[in-house]
């Protein structure tokens, strides 16, 4: 019986996970492949009260480069506002400062423009652009929250 556990276990689960790598590499959607040269990853937990980084990682060459531009929207009553953001070495970058920038939630997007193209992030399952959302949390409840939960 434990040696039949150990078979599948060891058998059976990488041939699944390697079968699920398969079908994500071959998946035909949209947002794996129409935003393939612009890339970010939002601050988590985004704490209300501390700067963070917005970081907009490209590998188009800069001398194609026309502009990047992030769009920042406060609340949900505001409008977007636009910010223009250099390029240095691959990497667009947005210091978030909540003194500037007060607010409960934080919506936004980025634009990348080239000579032929636009490049845009986030993209949804469909290939359009889909704002990112976030709430600003308190790092206290937050903290706090996150030890109730490993207890």
């Amino acid at each position: 019986m434990v040696k039949k556990y150990y078979f599948n276990l060891f058998f059976f689960i990488p041939l699944i996970l390697s079968g699920q790598i398969e079908k994500q590499v071959r998946d035909d959607r949209p947002d794996l492949f129409i935003n393939q040269h612009l890339f970010h990853s939002p601050p988590k937990p985004f704490f209300k009260g501390r700067i963070h980084n917005l970081d907009f990682i490209t590998d188009i060459s800069a001398d194609s480069i026309v502009s990047g531009t992030l769009f920042l929207k406060m609340n949900s009553k505001s409008s977007f506002q636009e910010y223009q953001l250099e390029l240095s070495h691959g990497l667009f970058r947005f210091s978030y400062d909540p003194r500037i920038h007060p607010g409960r939630h934080i919506e936004y997007y980025f634009i990348v423009t080239t000579k032929d193209r636009i490049f845009g992030t986030p993209v949804d399952g469909n290939g359009d652009l889909k704002p990112i959302k976030k709430l600003l949390v308190d790092p206290v409840q937050y903290y706090k929250q996150q030890a109730r939960l490993n207890k």
